[in-house]
Parts: structure tokens; sequence; C-alpha cells
């Protein structure tokens, strides 16, 4: 089942840089639960369709955002995927880049959950992984 949830991820991405909300609704579990980094001001848990619909508009009113997937882990239940985030402030025009990492969990095809971390060592721990347990896979 676990390769099953990379190509889910991978769908959610592509549906992503096409802003196919659509598409990437279909991929997310109707009780889907964004986790925002626990050390962000205001982090917050972002439930359901809506929740991820409110949340992404309010992104896109500060920032134009690009999400780049550096690597998809196969984790399991879990699919862990270090990104990167760049873009601009709308406002400011200010360019800004930020690396983080996505644990996605999945069950029965959807998505149910997305946890923000700042480390790849972070997240793997998360799932009960470290670094070389998926070196040397």
């Amino acid at each position: 089942m676990s390769q099953e949830n990379v190509e889910v991820v991978r769908r959610l991405n592509e549906a992503g840089d096409r802003d196919d909300l659509p598409a990437i609704l279909e991929l997310l579990d109707p009780g889907f639960e964004w986790w925002d980094r626990k050390d962000d001001p205001g982090a917050t848990v972002h439930r359901g369709h809506d929740g991820f619909t409110k949340h992404m508009a309010e992104l896109e009113v500060d920032v134009e955002m690009q999400v780049e997937v550096k690597e998809l882990i196969d984790a399991g239940d879990y699919v862990v995927a270090p990104v990167r985030v760049h873009g601009r402030g709308r406002a400011s025009g200010a360019p800004f880049e930020e690396h983080e990492v996505h644990v996605l969990r999945l069950r029965d095809g959807k998505i149910i959950e997305l946890r923000e971390y700042r480390t790849t060592t972070e997240a793997l721990e998360a799932v009960g992984l470290s670094e070389q347990d998926v070196s040397s896979a």
C-alpha cells in the first residue's frame, strides 16, 4: 500500500502545481487535518476541505508562493516530503525561501493529515524512522 500512498502524494503535488483545487480536494479525506509547525506564530489546525481552502485563500492574499517537492519518502501509512517553499510577498514584493518537511498520513487512498516540520530528522522521528533507516532502504 505504501507505494500507492507515494503516488497519491505525487498526484497532490501535480494538482497543486496546476492550481487545480477540485483535483486537490478529491485526494483529501473530508476529515483532513493540516497542522502548522508548532513554532509558527498563530500555529493552528485547519480541518476539512473548508479549512484547507480557507487557509490557502489566506496564504494567497499575502504571498505568491510555490512549493517544490525535493523528495517523497515512503514511510508506510505516511509519506515524508521535504519541500522548498518560495515566492514573494504580495504587498512588499520581498522574496522569501523556506525549507520544511511535510508528513502526510494516508488511509484508503486519501490524505487524512498533513503536519509541518522544520527538519527531515524531526519529521522522520515523528513517523518512527531515522535518516539512517531511509538511507539504507
